[in-house]
């Protein structure tokens, strides 16, 4: 017995300072290297399992090997500059950063609720001719969710052509309950991305696809925060009440949105689907522009991560910041506090009841600096805010499924669009108004009087928020 104890010390050390040898080795920011070395050593076997799992940084290679092995994945795309875009310098950043083209839409709508999202995607679900595209994070099986289904069952029994495409660790039900026989039974195609019940994926399921996508017959999509599941209606069916925003748009920049799930949708099965978008595509122009910003591990540099970052940097009256999750790197919040210094109005809104208890604690750690600097930050009451919209200077918006943390920033796919549009900034604006009547500001003194065991907490959590 005292061999054995003895090898497991011995191994358990060797794996240990292996397991921290390729954590140095990487290019994790600084948290998050201290974090796993932290876990590691604290648990040295668990902490090795849980890093293979959570930490594995090998996607970007698995996904450039799997991208290569077909021929390129890619919609026609047209654009051109409206007056609105020319005119806006923080315009010219992003395409600057990115290297992405501004792309024209029209009927570009925000949606303020899951209940107008709702009635809105099924009666275009109902009007579908050709195919059906869709993508979720979270896909509940429950009085939605069924009504979504049957209603895709629906179209694909007439003939449509049904991808359905669902993340493997948030919408697991749909795996476990073989929700989607019907479907399949009825001609619908349908994939996990990054099943965890699947071994060719198990330590990769820390990534995980964030999107919410709807392409209909390439002639509208919908995008944003919104999953689909009961809670997300709130008061309607009596349960906490759920703020949320989505987009929906038609025009040219539809067909980036096409992109982006034909290349989800290859990565998850093999299959190239680009042809059925090939033979219908004309030029249909519009008269707003917009950047579809996808983000991913896969990418060097997260794109909404830098998009974000360098607006935030170059903001000169006002930023509005709306989200759920507050856990962003260390040049994000000193930009922010930068920002403040030097006149901007900061303000960040949040959830003042959290559906994740851990995440809102490490982002509670953040506040009384943030607010020493002079950034305002509320919180709602009584209601799960789970919009993600940033408005810079009063006209340059974003929306999407980007939380402001690590997670999405780094190893979630995540989709946002920057909208470049007067009217759906005074939109925005009204929204984020309603957001605020629905909150209250956070003072100075109550975040110095705080126990110090919440102090305790809100810091463990902080240090381990890039593992969690």
């Amino acid at each position: 017995m005292n061999v054995l104890r003895l090898f497991a010390e011995y191994f358990s050390l060797i794996l240990s300072i292996a397991l921290i040898l390729v954590v140095l080795s990487g290019r994790k920011e600084a948290r998050a290297t201290f974090s796993w070395v932290l876990v590691i050593i604290s648990f040295p076997y668990l902490g090795a399992l849980l890093y293979l799992i959570f930490g594995n940084p090998r996607l970007k290679r698995l996904v450039d090997v799997k991208l290569k092995s077909r021929r390129n994945v890619s919609v026609k795309k047209y654009f051109d500059k409206m007056p609105e875009y020319k005119s806006s310098r923080l315009a010219n950043l992003v395409e600057t950063v990115t290297n992405l083209k501004p792309l024209l839409c029209y009927d570009l709508e925000l949606i303020p609720s899951a209940t107008d999202k709702y009635s809105k995607l099924a009666k275009d679900l109902l009007n579908a001719k050709h195919y059906i595209l869709i993508e979720y994070y979270v896909f509940r099986q429950d009085e939605t969710g069924d009504f979504f289904l049957k209603l895709l069952e629906y179209k694909a029994e007439q003939g449509v052509k049904v991808f359905f495409l669902y993340d493997g660790m948030g919408a697991i039900g749909i795996t476990l309950k073989n929700y989607l026989k019907n479907l399949k039974m009825n001609g619908g195609k349908c994939a996990a991305f990054l099943s965890p019940l699947s071994y060719k994926s198990i330590l990769r399921m820390n990534f995980r696809n964030h999107r919410k996508i709807v392409v209909v017959d390439g002639r509208v999509s919908y995008t944003g925060g919104i999953n689909i599941g009961n809670e997300y209606i709130g008061d309607l069916i009596g349960s906490t009440k759920w703020a949320d925003a989505h987009v929906r748009f038609s025009g040219d920049a539809v067909y980036a949105i096409e992109e982006i799930f034909a290349e989800d949708w290859y990565f998850a099965t093999g299959e190239d689907i680009t042809e059925l978008f090939h033979k219908r595509h004309n030029r249909v122009g519009g008269d707003v522009n917009l950047h579809v910003i996808p983000s991913g591990p896969d990418q060097g540099s997260p794109l909404i991560y830098d998009t974000i970052f360098s607006t935030l940097s170059a903001a000169e009256k006002a930023i509005d910041i709306i989200t759920p999750y507050l856990v962003p790197d260390q040049p994000i919040i000193q930009t922010l506090k930068n920002a403040s210094k030097r006149g901007v109005k900061v303000r960040i809104l949040l959830p003042g009841k959290n559906n994740h208890i851990f995440v809102a604690a490490a982002g509670r750690s953040y506040y009384e600096e943030l607010v020493e600097a002079g950034v305002e930050i509320y919180e709602t009451k009584n209601v799960m805010l789970h919009a993600k919209i940033i408005m810079v200077d009063g006209f340059w918006t974003t929306l999407g499924s980007a939380n402001m943390d690590t997670r999405s920033f780094r190893l979630n796919f995540e989709l946002n669009v920057v909208v470049y549009s007067k009217n759906f900034a005074s939109d925005t604006t009204n929204l984020i108004y309603s957001y605020f009547e629905m909150a209250n500001q956070i003072e100075l003194q109550a975040l110095q009087n705080k126990k110090f065991s919440n102090r305790i907490f809100e810091g463990v959590c902080r240090t381990l928020s890039p593992v969690l």
